[in-house]
């Protein structure tokens, strides 16, 4: 699929040639519940942390998240595209259950979007970790990878108020390093 340059458009069953320099589509390869090891953070001018992380392990496949600290929950994905290892522009979007003001001196956020640049052809992570009281608000939080008015990849989560599952992966380990996202 990376080496054809057509764009599947799931919602209307049609294909688009892709152009370089856009992503043909996204496929989400594992999603749930991780661990991972904060090695730095960055926070945005709307008061939004982006943590640097290494050591990502998937440990449970789930949509519902437990609201505490320490845990992350979201997706890890393939871009492709019509030449693999050319990068491609893309957003990527927290869409929040309620509106959120991170930052006393900016407008109130339903949405929050960041840039990324990323190969065609390789794996990466998108995700939420609950770093700050003002995140901890139960719901459905949407994750998603865009590309320029197309949404390419999308999952919700249910966001509670309940203990986490116990955490080890059952079979074999689902780690991978992250240089940074």
């Amino acid at each position: 699929m990376r080496i054809a340059a057509l764009v599947l458009t799931a919602a209307l069953g049609i294909a688009v040639p892709a152009t370089a320099g856009e992503a043909s589509g996204v496929e989400i390869v594992e999603y749930g519940l991780y661990t991972a090891d904060v090695t730095g953070q960055l926070r945005d001018s709307n008061g939004i942390i982006s943590n640097v992380i290494e050591n990502l392990c998937h440990i449970a496949t789930t949509t519902t998240v437990p609201m505490r600290g320490v845990l992350h929950f979201g997706f890890r994905y393939r871009v492709d595209g019509p030449v693999p290892g050319d990068t491609v522009p893309l957003t990527l979007a927290v869409r929040f259950p309620a509106t959120v003001q991170p930052n006393p001196s900016v407008q109130p956020l339903t949405v929050h979007e960041r840039n990324a640049t990323l190969a065609v052809g390789t794996l990466s992570y998108t995700g939420y970790s609950f770093d700050q009281a003002w995140e901890l608000v139960p719901g459905t939080w949407t994750l998603a990878v865009r590309q320029g008015g197309r949404t390419l990849a999308e999952k919700s989560f249910t966001v509670v108020d309940e203990p986490a599952p116990s955490g080890t992966p059952s079979g074999p380990s689902s780690c991978f390093k992250v240089s940074s996202l």
